[in-house]
Parts: C-alpha cells; sequence; structure tokens
C-alpha cells in the first residue's frame, strides 16, 4: 500500500514536471520574454540600491561638514552667531528635504533641533522636534524628539502645549524605553497646573510600572511633597 502511495505521488510530480515542460517548449518566447524580464527588475532593484546608498552616504558627508563648519566657526558675536546658525540650518535643511532615505533623511531634524536647543532658541527647537517626530514616528528616537519638544515648550513658558506633548507621548509611546520618565514628567506638568489628584495618578504609574527606576524614588518624593501640600491647605 505504501510502495503504491509513493508511486501515485511520483506519477503526479512527474506528470507535472512534464506539463512545465510542454508549456516552455510551446510558449519559449514567452518564457524568454518574462524570464528576460524578470532578471531586468532584479537588476533594476539591485542598482536602485547601490546608487540610494551611494547617494546616502554623499548626504551625510556634507551634512557632517556643513555641522563641523558651523562649529569651527563659532563667532563671539551674538548677531553674527545668529545670522550663522540660520544660515547652517538652512543648508542642512535643503539637504534633509532632497534626502529620500539614510541617516539624514531620518535623523536630520531631530539635529537641527538639538542644535537650536543648545542655543537656547527653544521656539524653532521645538519646532524641529515636531517634525522629527512627525516624519520618523516609527524610529527608536521619535519619543526622544517629542520629550524634547516639551522640555521646549516648558523653557518658553508653555505648560499647556507642553502638557499636549507629553499626553501625546503617553499615547503612542507608553511601551518605550523612556516610559517611566514620559509619566514622571507628565506628573510633573499636572502639579504645575494645580491638578494634584492627576499629579499623583502618574507618580503611581511609575512606582506600579517602574519600581527599579531612578523616577521611581523621585515620583514617591513628589507624592510626599503633594501631600504635605495638601495638609496646609485647608480648602476642600
Amino acid at each position: 500500500m505504501e510502495t503504491r502511495q509513493i508511486e501515485i505521488r511520483r506519477n503526479v510530480v512527474e506528470r507535472g514536471l512534464m506539463a512545465v515542460k510542454d508549456y516552455v517548449v510551446h510558449n519559449r518566447r514567452l518564457v524568454a520574454y518574462s524570464a528576460a524580464g524578470t532578471l531586468a527588475g532584479i537588476m533594476l532593484i539591485v542598482v536602485m540600491v547601490v546608487y540610494y546608498d551611494y547617494r546616502a552616504g554623499g548626504e551625510l558627508v556634507q551634512f557632517e561638514q556643513l555641522l563641523d563648519k558651523y562649529r569651527a566657526s563659532y563667532p563671539a558675536d551674538d548677531k553674527e552667531r545668529d545670522a550663522a546658525l540660520e544660515k547652517t540650518v538652512k543648508e542642512l535643511g535643503a539637504v534633509v528635504e532632497s534626502s529620500h532615505w539614510g541617516y539624514v533623511h531620518e535623523f536630520g531634524y531631530y539635529i537641527i533641533g538639538n542644535l537650536y536647543y543648545s542655543e537656547k532658541k527653544y521656539k524653532e527647537a521645538r519646532e524641529y522636534f515636531l517634525k522629527f517626530a512627525d516624519s520618523s514616528s516609527g524610529s527608536y528616537f521619535a519619543p526622544m524628539g517629542l520629550q524634547q519638544a516639551a522640555r521646549s515648550s516648558e523653557y518658553l513658558g508653555d505648560i499647556k502645549d507642553a502638557r499636549k506633548i507629553y499626553s501625546r507621548l503617553e499615547k503612542d509611546y507608553e511601551k518605550s524605553a523612556i516610559a517611566d520618565q514620559i509619566q514622571y514628567d507628565l506628573g510633573r506638568i499636572y502639579e504645575q497646573e494645580g491638578d494634584g489628584v492627576r499629579a499623583r495618578e502618574c507618580y503611581n504609574k511609575v512606582l506600579a510600572g517602574f519600581p527599579r527606576s531612578p523616577f521611581a524614588q523621585k515620583a514617591k518624593e513628589r507624592i510626599i511633597l503633594l501631600g504635605l501640600a495638601e495638609r496646609k491647605d485647608p480648602r476642600p
């Protein structure tokens, strides 16, 4: 019985191979064209990958040269420094916008944001950090870009906008590497807005979800301070 089944399977395979052979024999031109088209498609993909890798490497070199030029010619005069910064950002932005993939395409806006942030130009920094987060939402660094945008808003005194960004972080990146800090920072913002209840909720999430995090101890201290403040305030 087993030998018969093996023979049946062999016959099926042989018939299939014969059918393929007959098709190729009777459609040689079509098969040849199809094979040539497939090969041409594969070669085109390979050429495109090599080209874009080469182009991405050149864009990275150009990007780094612009940064090095700015850092090397860092003027002492505030007005000249601002002019040099804006010129560099414009040139860097042009490289990013002309790129299609690679390091510059993915991280260019983040680097420009940090450039502004280091110069304490928080409004411009926030703009580029948000650009980065929107264009590279799947990147490992996307939550860090939003975090920097929120901090920029805090430095600008725009607590409402900072809360909006931290809330976005909580919603979209609750499982990211900085989830503990996101909850802690959101708690801080609620505390600044006078919402002790929500602040405590965020701090408790840090304690419950990340007990070994360095932010857990800070959250515990914040909860204690909230309790002390509530005792001093007799209002219901």
